[in-house]
């Protein structure tokens, strides 16, 4: 089977699906509304009924009962190529795909690299002044800390100074208390492991900054599935 098949892409797509609700099975429903969102753009009508054969496609490990039904509708799928589909699948997965990653790193307990990449996505610091966060730059949950391109302090679109969530502040006393330090590797140790772990082509580290810039901008970063799907 050739990579510029139609059916090779919809396996691809699957694989993906079945790695996100192995990590998220609580969010197994979400994530098949999304793939078929993704995979039948403009089909909103078969939505409901695509849903149902992708899930029961899912429980039967047999990916290609949902291609021969569909196959029609996933004829558009030629007309993209491998690299452009999986980019759409980080898109569409993006936060959930880094939940997924941040929690691998904890369950490993490699939490610095966790911490670097929650401190990554929650603030949209640059990656190189992540290692340079020391504990007298917390203010409770509030990160006081100067930009080493610019020299300004780190502040948000509206004037405030980024936060970290109540869990990313505990993983950073956590490991203030084990080590004396939060952080004790370079930004390159993090990025390469970040890179290795985040398995889809075309990771950057800047996505995150980019992300969170599109959140306090008020944009939807990635694309959102829509409220009322009738099931």
């Amino acid at each position: 089977m050739r990579n510029s098949t139609m059916e090779y892409k919809v396996n691809q797509a699957y694989e993906e699906l079945k790695r996100l609700i192995q990590w998220n099975p609580n969010s197994e429903e979400k994530f098949l509304q999304k793939m078929v969102c993704l995979l039948l753009p403009g089909q909103r009508k078969c939505w409901p009924e695509a849903i149902r054969d992708l899930r029961q496609s899912f429980e039967a490990e047999q990916w290609m009962i949902f291609v021969e039904k569909y196959r029609g509708k996933l004829e558009w799928l030629n007309s993209i190529s491998l690299a452009e589909l999986q980019r759409k699948i980080g898109e569409i997965f993006f936060v959930d795909h880094y939940k997924m990653i941040a929690d691998q790193f904890l369950y490993k307990k490699d939490f610095e690299t966790s911490l670097f990449l929650r401190i990554a996505m929650e603030t949209g610091i640059r990656s190189a002044d992540i290692p340079c966060i020391e504990w007298s730059c917390m203010h409770g949950k509030t990160i006081i800390l100067e930009e080493t391109k610019r020299g300004d302090l780190y502040k948000k679109l509206n004037g405030t100074f980024p936060k970290i969530s109540a869990q990313s502040l505990r993983i950073m006393k956590l490991l203030y208390r084990k080590q004396g330090k939060i952080f004790t590797k370079s930004k390159e140790y993090y990025v390469r492991k970040l890179s290795c772990a985040w398995g889809i082509p075309g990771f950057h580290i800047h996505s995150f900054r980019n992300y969170r810039r599109k959140i306090e901008r008020g944009i939807s970063a990635g694309v959102q599935v829509p409220r009322i799907i009738p099931l």
